[in-house]
C-alpha cells in the first residue's frame, strides 16, 4: 500500500472557527460560566506546514503481549461492547469535552460539548481527531502532540473520562501551573494535569511561555504495553556456546513488567532491579516480564537446563516500566531508558511498544539520545500490528535495533509488524528472530500464554523475539568488549540471514544468525542507509577484521513495491581491503528516481548485508499559491490551502505568511490545490468565508496560483419560515479511483455571515464536490421598531447569557448610556427595553445588574467598535448582544417603541445536507424548493429530573464516511418540527440527558428519509426496555442475536423506546445488567453486560435468555428503573454460519403526555405489538398477555382491549408486564417496573 502522510486536513472534515482576537477574552456563546480560549503566540503559528501521521488502524496504539499465544481464547460470556451507536467522552489539553460517537459501520462523528466552541475535526484511517481552535495554530507549529487531540486512540487507551481523572503529559520548556511534577526525563518533564483544573493549566501556557520558543512542546504521556528449547539453535546461540561465549559479565537491562523473584531461572541472574510503577514493586504480576528475561539470560534450571536462554551468563537488571495489566505510560519507560543507562547497561531490551511513529517522539528521541551518550545498544520489538508501516514506538527510533518476528521455518509471522518507518521509508525492522510459540518462564501466579509445566509458558509476538536478539547482542559484546552498540547493530543485521519470499520491509535485512555475527571476517559500520532530498549520498565503511586482504564486489538492488528498480548506484564497485584497514564506498540516489517507497540490500562480497530504504520524491517542482481576502488585502494565516496528490494521497495543509503567499515544492503528478480564505472584520474575527481552489491540476513545472476571494460568489438560503443560520459546514470531496479526501470549516454564523464559492467546472476524472451542511432556526428574539420609520432589526445574539426573554408585547426602548448610575437616574427604564453600551467583560454582569434593578425588562447590549463581539454570565434580566450598527441606529430614536417576540426553544428547524460537483453562478438554495422530509421531534421530561439535552444531528452525505454535525441544547419538554433535506443523505440523530452529563444517551437508528415523508420521533419517553433495533453494521456482534455454529452472540441495547427507532446503553454509573443464558433449565453463561457471546452445544434444544436491567438510585431517569425480560427459543448448530434466531420481542405504543404521565382515570391507550427480531422469521399467531399493577408488583390486573384501566387512589405510577407466544412456542416475558407515571 502506498505510504500516506497526510496533513491536518487529510481524508478528513477540518473543522474550526477563527480564532479569538487578542483582544477578547471570552468564549462565543459561553454557556454557564464565561470561557476564555488564549490566543497563540505569533512566533507559533507563522507560515506553518502541518502534516499528521496517524496510524496505519485504530488499535495500533496498543502492541499485546502474547501475539496469538496471550489473548486468543475461543470465546467469552462476558466481553462488555456496545455495538451501535456509542458516545465516549474526553476532556482535552485545552480543558475543553469532546464526545465522540461511533457508528455501525465504522463511521464517526464528534464535537466538543459546549456547541458554539470552535474546534478542527479530522479523520485519518480510522482515527478521529478534533482540536479545539485555540490549540489548532500550537498544533501546526508543532508545539502540542497531535495524540492529545487524537480521540480514537485517547479512548483505546482508556484516557476518556469514565477510567481516567488525570490528563498524563511530558513537557519541555517552562513549567505551566495547575500541574504535578512527577520526574525528570532528561531534558523533559513529566507531569500530570487533573482534568478538572486542564482549563487553568491551559490559560497558564502563554503565562509562563511553554510553548514559545524553539524547545517548548507538550506530548501525550502516552500508554505503551507488552506486545524457548528450539529457538535458541535456530540463530545459532549453541555454537557460541561451544566457543564458551555466553554473555558473563554484560550488562543486560530488560525493561518490562517486573520479574518472578522466586523463578529458577533467574536465581541469581538479577543483579538490581527498580520499579518505575507507581505503588507495584518489581514482582512480575503479569507474566510477561518474566518470560522475556528467562529468554535473555535464564539459567534452564527449571527444566533441567533444556530452556536455558540465548544468554545465560549475562547480568540483568530489571526495570518494572510496565504495570500488572501489562500497560504504561511513555514517562515510565523513558526513566527506565535512563535508569538502565545509569547502571552501565551494555543491552536494553524492551519489548513493549505503542503506535507507530516517524521516530521523533518523546520515546524515540530518548532511545537515540541515550544510544549515543552511552554506546548502549537498545534492542526493540517492532510491534504485533501486521500490516505494513505499523513499526511503533520506541522500535521506531534510528537508533534502536528494531526486531521483527519468524516462525520456526525462518517465515515471518503474520502479526509481525512491517516497515517501513513512517514519513521516510526507513528500514524498521532492522532484524527478526524467533517468536512463535517461545516457551520459556513464567512467572508464579500468572496464567498468560500457554502453560507447558509449573514454570514454563509458550507465547508468540515480537516480545518474544527481542529478548532472543538482546542476548546475541550481549554474546557478541562479551567477545567484542570494545564494539559500541552501533557497531553491535550493523553486524548483528550485516551477517542476518534473510528469509526467502520476504521484502525488506517486513524483515529487514533478516533473522539473526549469532554464529555468523561471532567473527565476522568483514564487519560494516552501519545497519541500514536512508536518503532523503538534503541527502542523496551516503557513505558505508567496511573493517577488515581477518589476517589476509580481501577483495568485496559491491551489490545494490533497492526496489519499489511494484518492482521499479530506483536509480541507486555504489562506487566503486568493488573494496580491496587490506587487514585491520577501513574500505569506504559512496551510495548514491539519483534525483530523478521517480516517486514513491523503495527498499532493498546493499551486499558486500555475497555475504554482508546492509538494508536500504527510503522516500523518493522524485522531480521537485515549485507552486507558489498566494491569496486576497474580499477587502484587498494579502489572506492571513488564518487562511489556509490545502494540496492533496491524487496518486499517493498525500496531502499538505499550509498557511499564508504575513505576505499572503508561500511556496511549496512538490513531485510531479495530479492535485487538487483547494483554499479557504478568510476576511477579518475590525475586531479580528473571520466575518466572510470563500471556497476557491483549482481540483485538478496536474503538476509537472513551477507555477503560481492565486486565490482572490473577491471574484466568488456568495451562498444564499431563503426558508419558507423565518430562521436564523445555527451552524453551518463548508467543505470540498475529492475522489479519484480508491483514494478520496474531505476538507472543510464549521463556523459560528453569529461570526462568519458570509459564505463564498467560486465557480467549479466538473471534473473530467474522478469525482469533486462543494459541500454544505446548514443548521436553521426559528429565531429566538424578533425585534421589530415600530412606528411610519419602522424596521426590524437582524436577530440579535443571545450570547452566553442565560436568561432568555419569553414573550410577544409591545414595549418601549430607552437609551441608559454605559449604564452608571447617573446615567440610569435620568431615564425611566422600569418595564422597558434598555439599550447599553457594553464597557468591559469585568462589568457586564454589574451593568445588567444596575439596569435590573432600575426596572428594566430586557437589556440591548452593543458594543461601541465595529465588528463581531460577544459575553456572557448570569444576570438577573435577558441580555441580547447587537452589532455596533444596529445599537447606534437604536441609539438614534427617541421615544421608539419595539414590538418584542422572544421564544424559549425554537419550534422548528430547517437541517440541509448540500452537495454540487459544478458551481456555474451564486449558490442560492431555497428551502420550499428543496426536497424535504418532516420530522416531528418531541423531548419528553422526567418529573422535574434533567431538562437540559444535547441534542446532536449528523448528516452523511452520499459516499462520505465523516459525518457534519450540529449540536443544539434543548430545554424539555418541548416539541420541534425539523425540515431534513433529503437527496440519498443518511442523518442520524443523539441526544444526551443533560449539556455536561457523561451518561445518558439516546440514539436514533440512522435513516435515509423520502422527500415529503413524515417521521414522528420522541425521546426519553415512558416504556424504555431492552429490545433489538433494525441497526446495520453490527451483525457479527450479535445484534440481532444469532447463533455462530456452536456459539450464540447476543447484543441488546437496553433501553429502547416505542417501535424501536430510538434506543440507548444502560451507560449510567451504578446502572446494573445480569444476562444469562440456560439451556434446557441449566444455566450455560453469565455477563454482567448485555453484549456477550456463549458456547453451546450443537444439538438442537430450547433455550432461554434472561436480561435482567436496574438502573441506579437517583437518576435523571424516573422511568423503567427496571426491567426484566426473558426470551425462549429453540436452536441447534446450523449449516448457515450464521442463523438468526427467532427471538420474540414487543413493541408498545402509549399515549402520555411530555412527563411521561397519562390519566389516573385511566382511558389511555396502550398498543402492544409482537414481532420477532429483524431478520428472524416465525409462524407468528401469538397468544398476547397483559398485565397492570399500580403497587408495586403486588398485584396484576390483565388487560382486556387497549385502554388502560383506572388507578386506585393515590397511585403514582404503574408497572407492565407482557408474556407473548408464537405458535412454536418461541416466547418473550417483559416486565417493566414504572413503566410510566400517573397525573
Amino acid at each position: 500500500m502506498p505510504r500516506l502522510v497526510t496533513s491536518l486536513l487529510a481524508s478528513a472534515l477540518a473543522v474550526a472557527l477563527a480564532i479569538p482576537p487578542a483582544n477578547a477574552t471570552a468564549a462565543v456563546g459561553a454557556s454557564r460560566q464565561q470561557v476564555a480560549y488564549p490566543k497563540a503566540n505569533g512566533n507559533a503559528t507563522a507560515s506553518a506546514t502541518a502534516t499528521l501521521s496517524g496510524p496505519r488502524n485504530a488499535g495500533a496504539a496498543a502492541i499485546t503481549a502474547g501475539g496469538s499465544g496471550a489473548g486468543s481464547g475461543t470465546g467469552t460470556t462476558g466481553a462488555q461492547g456496545t455495538p451501535g451507536a456509542v458516545s465516549k467522552r474526553i476532556t482535552l489539553i485545552t480543558g475543553d469535552v469532546a464526545e465522540l460517537t461511533t457508528f455501525p459501520g465504522g463511521r464517526h462523528s464528534a464535537r466538543l460539548l459546549d456547541p458554539k466552541a470552535p474546534y478542527y475535526i479530522g479523520e485519518y484511517d480510522g482515527d478521529v481527531h478534533l482540536v479545539p481552535a485555540a490549540a489548532y495554530p500550537y498544533l501546526t507549529a508543532k508545539r502540542l502532540d497531535e495524540r492529545l487531540f487524537n480521540l480514537s486512540d485517547l479512548v483505546a487507551q482508556g484516557y476518556d473520562d469514565a477510567r481516567m481523572k488525570v490528563l498524563p503529559l511530558l513537557i519541555s520548556g517552562p513549567m505551566p501551573s495547575a500541574t504535578t511534577r512527577r520526574f525528570a526525563l532528561g531534558e523533559m518533564v513529566a507531569v500530570s494535569t487533573e482534568k478538572a483544573r486542564a482549563r487553568e493549566f491551559w490559560n497558564s501556557l502563554n503565562d509562563v511561555r511553554t510553548l514559545s520558543g524553539d524547545t517548548g512542546k507538550i506530548w501525550l504521556d502516552g500508554r505503551v504495553r507488552a506486545l524457548l528449547d528450539r529457538s535458541t539453535a535456530q540463530i545459532g546461540a549453541p555454537t557460541a556456546w561451544r566457543k564458551g561465549y555466553d554473555g558473563k559479565g554484560v550488562k543486560v537491562a530488560v525493561l518490562d513488567t517486573g520479574y518472578d523473584t522466586s523463578h529458577p531461572d533467574l536465581q541469581g541472574k538479577v543483579s538490581t532491579s527498580k520499579s518505575f510503577v507507581p505503588g507495584e514493586t518489581v514482582k512480575d504480576g503479569q507474566g510477561h516480564g518474566t518470560h522475556v528475561a528467562t529468554i535473555v539470560a535464564g539459567t534452564g534450571k527449571g527444566s533441567a537446563g533444556r530452556r536455558k536462554g540465548v544468554a545465560p551468563g549475562a547480568n540483568l537488571l530489571v526495570g518494572k516500566v510496565l504495570d500488572n495489566w501489562g500497560s504504561g505510560f511513555d514517562s515510565w519507560i523513558i526513566a527506565g531508558m535512563e535508569w538502565a543507562v545509569a547502571q552501565g547497561a551494555k543491552v536494553v531490551s524492551i519489548s513493549l511498544g505503542s503506535m507507530p511513529t516517524d521516530g521523533t517522539d518523546p520515546m524515540s528521541e530518548t532511545v537515540n539520545q541515550l544510544s549515543s551518550k552511552s554506546g548502549a545498544l537498545f534492542v526493540i520489538a517492532a510491534g504485533n500490528s501486521g500490516a505494513d508501516e505499523t513499526v511503533s514506538s520506541p522500535a521506531a527510533a534510528t537508533a534502536a535495533l528494531a526486531v521483527g518476528a519468524v516462525d520456526r521455518d525462518d517465515r515471518l509471522a503474520s502479526f509481525s509488524s512491517r516497515g517501513p518507518r513512517l514519513v521516510d521509508g526507513a528500514v524498521k525492522p532492522e532484524v527478526t528472530a524467533p517468536g512463535v510459540d517461545i516457551v520459556a518462564g513464567r512467572a508464579a501466579g500468572t496464567n498468560l500464554g500457554h502453560d507447558v509445566g509449573p514454570h514454563y509458558t509458550a507465547m508468540s509476538g515480537t516480545s518474544m523475539a527481542t529478548p532472543h536478539v538482546a542476548g546475541a547482542a550481549a554474546i557478541l559484546a562479551q567477545h567484542h568488549p570494545d564494539w559500541s552498540g552501533a557497531q553491535l547493530k550493523a553486524v548483528l543485521a550485516g551477517t542476518a540471514k534473510p528469509s526467502k519470499g520476504t521484502s525488506v520491509t517486513g524483515q529487514g535485512v533478516g533473522r539473526i544468525d549469532l554464529a555468523a555475527a561471532l567473527d565476522p571476517q568483514v564487519v560494516p559500520d552501519q545497519a541500514a542507509l536512508s536518503f532523503d532530498a538534503n541527502h542523496l549520498s551516503k557513505t558505508i565503511a567496511y573493517r577488515n577484521n581477518s589476517r589476509t586482504t580481501v577483495n568485496l564486489d559491491l551489490r545494490v538492488d533497492v526496489r519499489s513495491p511494484s518492482g521499479v528498480k530506483a536509480a541507486v548506484t555504489v562506487s566503486p564497485t568493488r573494496l580491496t581491503i587490506k587487514p585491520g584497514a577501513i574500505g569506504k564506498a559512496m551510495v548514491k540516489l539519483s534525483a530523478n528516481t521517480p516517486a514513491g517507497n523503495y527498499s532493498g540490500l546493499l551486499v558486500a562480497g555475497g555475504k554482508v548485508r546492509t538494508g536500504i530504504g527510503f522516500v523518493a520524491s522524485g522531480k521537485l517542482h515549485e507552486i507558489t499559491v498566494s491569496g486576497t481576502d474580499r477587502l484587498g488585502r494579502p489572506a492571513k494565516a488564518v487562511s489556509g490551502v490545502q494540496l492533496w496528490n491524487t496518486a499517493t494521497g498525500q496531502v499538505e495543509a499550509i498557511a499564508f505568511d504575513e505576505t499572503g503567499s508561500r511556496t511549496v515544492q512538490v513531485p510531479t503528478g495530479r492535485y487538487a490545490v483547494m483554499a479557504f480564505v478568510m476576511t477579518q472584520d475590525a475586531a479580528g474575527w473571520d466575518q466572510s468565508i470563500a471556497l476557491m481552489g483549482r481540483p485538478d491540476v496536474w503538476v509537472s513545472s513551477s507555477m503560481r496560483l492565486h486565490f482572490d476571494a473577491r471574484q466568488a460568489e456568495r451562498v444564499s438560503i431563503t426558508t419558507p419560515r423565518r430562521a436564523d443560520p445555527d451552524g453551518f459546514v463548508l467543505a470540498w470531496y475529492r475522489a479519484l479511483g480508491e483514494r478520496t479526501a474531505l476538507s472543510g470549516w464549521s463556523m459560528n454564523p453569529r461570526i462568519t455571515s458570509e459564505v463564498y464559492v467560486q465557480r467549479f467546472d466538473r471534473v473530467r476524472k474522478g469525482k469533486f464536490e462543494v459541500t454544505q451542511r446548514w443548521d436553521l432556526a426559528e429565531p429566538q428574539l424578533t425585534v421589530d421598531v415600530l412606528g411610519p420609520n419602522g424596521f426590524r432589526l437582524p436577530s440579535p445574539d443571545h450570547s452566553g447569557f442565560e436568561k432568555k426573554y419569553v414573550g410577544n408585547e409591545r414595549l418601549g426602548l430607552v437609551d441608559a448610556g454605559g449604564a452608571t448610575s447617573a446615567e440610569l437616574a435620568k431615564i425611566d427604564a422600569k418595564g422597558k427595553v434598555v439599550l447599553v453600551r457594553w464597557r468591559d467583560y469585568d462589568q457586564t454582569v454589574a451593568q445588567v445588574e444596575a439596569v435590573a434593578k432600575a426596572g428594566g425588562k430586557v437589556v440591548l447590549m452593543y458594543k461601541d467598535e465595529p465588528g463581531f463581539w460577544s459575553d456572557g454570565g448570569v444576570a438577573p434580566i435577558p441580555v441580547y448582544a447587537l452589532r455596533q450598527a444596529e445599537g447606534l441606529r437604536l441609539k438614534a430614536l427617541r421615544g421608539a417603541s419595539i414590538q418584542l417576540t422572544g421564544i424559549a426553544e425554537p419550534t422548528y428547524r430547517y437541517d440541509l445536507a448540500l452537495s454540487e460537483d459544478q458551481v456555474r453562478g451564486p449558490l442560492r438554495y431555497d428551502a420550499a424548493r428543496l426536497a424535504t422530509a418532516v420530522v416531528r421531534t418531541a423531548f419528553h421530561h422526567h418529573n422535574g429530573w434533567q431538562e437540559l439535552h444535547a441534542d446532536t444531528r449528523t448528516a452523511f452525505l452520499p459516499g462520505i464516511s465523516v459525518g457534519f454535525p450540529s449540536t443544539r441544547l434543548v430545554t424539555a419538554p418541548v416539541e420541534r418540527t425539523d425540515y431534513v433535506t433529503t437527496g440519498g443523505s443518511e442523518w442520524t440523530d443523539k441526544t444526551s440527558a443533560g449539556e455536561w452529563n457523561e451518561y445518558g444517551h439516546e440514539y436514533a437508528v440512522p435513516k435515509v428519509y423520502r422527500p415529503h415523508q413524515q417521521v414522528r420521533r420522541t425521546w426519553w419517553a415512558a416504556i424504555a426496555r431492552p429490545a433489538i433495533p433494525a441497526i446495520g453494521g453490527a451483525e457479527a456482534d450479535g445484534l440481532p442475536v444469532a447463533r455462530f455454529e456452536d456459539a450464540i452472540r447476543v447484543a441488546i441495547p437496553q433501553h429502547v423506546n416505542g417501535d424501536r427507532t430510538v434506543y440507548g446503553w444502560s451507560d449510567q454509573r451504578g446502572d446494573s445488567t445480569t444476562m444469562v443464558l440456560r439451556r434446557d433449565g441449566r444455566e450455560v453463561g453469565k455477563s454482567n453486560w448485555s453484549v456477550a457471546q456463549f458456547g453451546v452445544d450443537p444439538t438442537s434444544s430450547w433455550y432461554e435468555l434472561d436480561l435482567a436491567v436496574k438502573r441506579a438510585p437517583n437518576t435523571w431517569a424516573t422511568t423503567s428503573t427496571s426491567t426484566r425480560t426473558t426470551w425462549r427459543f429453540r436452536s441447534g448448530r446450523s449449516t448457515k454460519a450464521r442463523v438468526v434466531l427467532p427471538l420474540v420481542q414487543l413493541d408498545y405504543r402509549l399515549e402520555t403526555d411530555a412527563e411521561n404521565r397519562v390519566p389516573a382515570q385511566g382511558g389511555a391507550r396502550l398498543e402492544v405489538r409482537p414481532t420477532y427480531q429483524p431478520g428472524a422469521t416465525g409462524p407468528g399467531l401469538f397468544r398476547t398477555v397483559i398485565e397492570i399493577s399500580h403497587n408495586g408488583g403486588k398485584t396484576w390486573t390483565k388487560l382486556h382491549g387497549y385502554r388502560l384501566p383506572a388507578a386506585p387512589p393515590g397511585a403514582k405510577s404503574a408497572d407492565l408486564r407482557v408474556t407473548a407466544t408464537d405458535l412454536a412456542g418461541n416466547s418473550t416475558t417483559q416486565s417493566i417496573t414504572t413503566a410510566w407515571h400517573l397525573r
